[in-house]
């Protein structure tokens, strides 16, 4: 008979969730061990929070769902932002952390702050960051939870604690076998009708957004390829990128949307008169702060399964919003396929001043379309986006948008380099790079391509420093004699992980060019970025 812990790791790897980052600890010991012994995979990253950056970047590469082990106390509470991200961006994952014994986890009983070593409320620190919770101290807690906590792997962030010694403890029964839970289908309530597709028919110039939420159905690829033909013109968000590929080449697709990242999906939607949302939240780092500024004359058809983000978006945007609570996929093939339009966009390659912008773009227009950008928060990010919407066929970049966690890029990569033969790139800050540089050690392992934009500090800090606070950058440079960033090499950090890196002073030249995109090992280049260079909006 099995122990409470090996059905547990069981019953997540018949599921398909066979990959677990996290920190060896002595209350998770016996699940790292049962992962190995059920032939799972256990990637033994350096600091707790870049495991949640890791499953993120492993779920963007492979759509499949990954899991973090992690021990008592800091191990929990160092890896908040790793489960706060997934959560933020809707990207399922399981984290599993140990529990002190029974006989000493005793602080809630006895209101006292801690009792066992470590011993710190996990459940309710994630509860604002998780989708279920579950406290395992028996085996009939298990049981009892068992499928609903199984079948929701493919679509919830879960966080499971299970005691110490509930881990060892056999089970009295044999558990009944389950078959492989296929996906949740999403709901199909229809609240939309002809009104909306007549609406959409006499429009003059609508435009539809792809988001996130189309994009958790991929077996809908044909509905993608089908909306083309309306020849509506189509822009996507971040999280609608795992389309791109199908729609890059038409004459209809604008490019990425978004306040990060100007050009003409954005002209065209503060031109349109219909905007035809589906599957995007429309929040604030795709539409602005103002949200009459967004598409202003436009009436906005939102397409969205989940009945508080509707709510949400008919609170913010009132009457001009159309709401419809329903399955994009639904929305698209019964009222949006049926129509015909003759709406003529041309890609406008935009010109831009900005030095990081053109040295990204030069980059872009070179690498295989078989990658994957991740990028990181900041200038950076911005930056990022505005070089890939210069170009058609950008491959797609991956961040963790809606929290914009600084030292994600780089343990993202990993993750989607762990799961995926693809080229993966890794755009990052150096202010980022010490938030996880300890996760260089795994970069070295895996051929990433880290591209550095070294601008001496928090450069979109600093821009917001100069046009609100007089210019005054407290901990945001290294100039600032009272409050300065405290220096560092990033040649000697990335020599010290055996990195080989380059340092480009101006412009990048074929040699450099073809030093970072042909090699098969972890390279890095280092651009540096002026000083005074902002990101222009």
């Amino acid at each position: 008979m099995l122990n409470i812990s090996e059905q547990l790791i069981k019953d997540l790897i018949d599921q398909g969730v066979d990959t677990y980052f996290g920190v060896q600890g002595g209350a998770c010991a016996k699940l790292i061990e049962n992962v190995i012994k059920f032939k799972g995979n256990f990637i033994p990253v350096l600091n707790e929070q870049s495991a949640g950056y890791y499953a993120h970047g492993y779920h963007l590469a492979t759509n499949k769902t990954a899991g973090l082990i992690f021990t008592t106390g800091p191990g929990l509470t160092n890896g908040v932002s790793g489960i706060a991200a997934c959560y933020y961006d809707r990207v399922p994952l399981v984290t599993l952390v140990g529990q002190v014994n029974s006989k000493i986890h005793l602080a809630k009983s006895t209101n006292t702050r801690m009792v066992g070593f470590q011993e710190v409320p996990h459940l309710e620190i994630c509860k604002s960051i998780s989708d279920f919770r579950l406290k395992i101290d028996s085996e009939k807690k298990y049981f009892n939870s068992r499928k609903k906590f199984l079948s929701s792997l493919n679509t919830k962030v879960q966080v499971i604690e299970i005691l110490d010694d509930v881990q060892r403890k056999i089970l009295e029964k044999k558990p009944l076998k389950f078959k492989k839970f296929k996906k949740n289908k999403l709901n199909r309530n229809i609240s939309a009708n002809k009104s909306h597709q007549n609406l959409i028919k006499k429009s003059k110039k609508p435009i539809i957004i792809i988001g996130a939420g189309f994009a958790r159905n991929e077996e809908n690829v044909s509905i993608i390829k089908k909306i083309i033909d309306t020849n509506i013109p189509i822009a996507i968000t971040w999280g609608g990128q795992k389309f791109q590929k199908y729609i890059s080449k038409s004459s209809s697709y604008l490019g990425i949307m978004g306040t990060h990242n100007p050009g003409t999906a954005n002209e065209f939607i503060n031109k349109s008169d219909l905007v035809i949302a589906l599957g995007c939240s429309l929040l604030q780092h795709q539409i602005g702060k103002k949200h009459n500024d967004f598409a202003p004359k436009s009436k906005i058809i939102f397409v969205n399964d989940d009945l508080n983000e509707t709510k949400r978006a008919k609170l913010q945007f009132g009457n001009r919003l159309l709401p419809i609570y329903l399955d994009a996929n639904k929305f698209a093939k019964d009222y949006l396929l049926k129509v015909k339009k003759k709406i003529e966009t041309n890609f406008i390659e935009k010109n831009t001043k900005s030095n990081p912008v053109n040295f990204l773009k030069s980059i872009f227009e070179k690498i295989s379309k078989n990658s994957l950008i991740f990028s990181d928060a900041g200038a950076t990010l911005s930056w990022t986006y505005q070089a890939a919407n210069c170009l058609k066929n950008c491959p797609p970049i991956f961040t963790a948008f809606n929290l914009h966690s600084m030292g994600y890029a780089n343990c993202a990569s990993v993750g989607a380099a762990i799961a995926n033969k693809k080229n993966i790139y890794c755009i990052i800050g150096d202010g980022s790079i010490p938030m996880n540089s300890q996760e260089l050690a795994w970069l070295k392992k895996y051929s990433v391509k880290i591209i550095i934009l070294d601008n001496r500090g928090y450069g979109i800090i600093r821009q917001t420093q100069r046009e609100f606070y007089k210019s005054k950058f407290y901990g945001s440079d290294f100039i600032n004699k009272k409050t300065s960033l405290p220096s560092f090499s990033l040649e000697k950090l990335l020599s010290s992980y055996e990195i080989e890196n380059r340092r480009i002073e101006k412009t990048l030249n074929k040699k450099n060019l073809k030093w970072i995109l042909s090699s098969k090992n972890t390279k890095a280049l280092i651009y540096n970025v002026k000083y005074s260079d902002e990101v222009i909006f």
